[in-house]
């Protein structure tokens, strides 16, 4: 009813303002005219009076739940401002593993000995001087020393290489050693490692060779000759054996020990009986049961 009103205030209104357009005072024409808006006007009201009300549900407001969502503008998010990375000091003491000798796993004979050899990158601030150490650390030692010093001055991004002795273990199987760099004041870095395999060897004398001070002697007949030998062995073990000589001679039996491959001398005293050619030998009874020789020499009785 209320919008029906205001309606109609607003024709009344628009109408009231067009009557505006003509004076008070008209001929008969300007009455025609007026009396023509007059009817239009009631006409107007008329109508507008006659339109039905609306329901009373129909004229409240649409509920808010049915409004359009009014989608929210995305959060502003502020990045994070990263500042540049720290820069790590170099350490005094750092060793790069730069290559090494002596792949793993190598085979060796029982007892072999053999030299390792690691090369490293002074990769620190410190030069390393000869007070500095590759250090054994654990595992199997191998017979190695504790300690081999640096060779030589090792300035910051120089190199340096730095040789073990050792010597492969008598029982077969894998052994592994561990080493480590040890500054001047005993600070230790830079751990490596030497792992071979020791291979189960027959044990038996490889050679023997002889010594003389001369292949041609002038001594008093009879008399004694002094002869050594060299016996070498392919690993641990005993040797026994004993001397044969052209005069009929033949020493006892002896025994000696080997810890490894090794060489040992042994000595032979040789009674000559006259002038002439000669010749002595050794017969190596364990392992090998074999005669090695002679050697041959000549002596002049004068």
């Amino acid at each position: 009813m209320a919008k029906k009103t205001i309606a109609l205030m607003i024709v009344l209104s628009a109408l009231m303002l067009s009557a505006c357009n003509f004076p008070l005072f008209s001929n008969s024409d300007d009455d025609g005219a007026a009396n023509a808006l007059a009817t239009a006007v009631s006409e107007t009201v008329q109508a507008l009076s006659n339109q039905p009300d609306l329901p009373q549900d129909q004229q409240q407001e649409a509920p808010l739940d049915q409004l359009p969502t009014i989608t929210p503008l995305p959060t502003l998010t502020q990045q994070a401002v990263q500042s540049p990375p720290t820069q790590t000091p170099l350490p005094c003491d750092k060793a790069l593993f730069i290559s090494e000798t002596i792949p793993d796993d190598t085979p060796f004979a029982s007892g072999e000995a053999f030299t390792k050899s690691w090369t490293f990158k002074n990769v620190g601030t410190c030069t390393w001087n000869t007070d500095y150490k590759m250090v054994f650390s654990t595992g199997d030692a191998m017979g190695g020393p504790v300690s081999v010093n640096v060779p030589a001055a090792v300035a910051p991004n120089a190199q340096v290489a730095i040789s073990v002795n050792l010597t492969a273990p008598t029982d077969p199987g894998t052994y592994t050693g561990y080493w480590k760099l040890q500054a001047d004041d005993n600070e230790q870095f830079g751990q490596v490692y030497v792992r071979i395999k020791t291979e189960s060897v027959l044990f038996q004398v490889t050679s023997v060779t002889y010594y003389m001070p001369h292949t041609t002697i002038n001594m008093a007949c009879p008399g004694p000759l002094a002869i050594k030998g060299e016996i070498t062995t392919s690993t641990a073990g005993q040797v026994t054996y004993y001397w044969t000589d052209d005069q009929g001679g033949q020493s006892a039996t002896k025994a000696i020990n080997f810890t490894a491959a090794e060489a040992k001398i042994v000595d032979y005293t040789m009674t000559v009986n006259g002038a002439g050619a000669h010749w002595a030998k050794l017969y190596i009874d364990q392992p090998n049961h074999q005669l090695f020789g002679p050697i041959n020499f000549t002596v002049n009785c004068p």
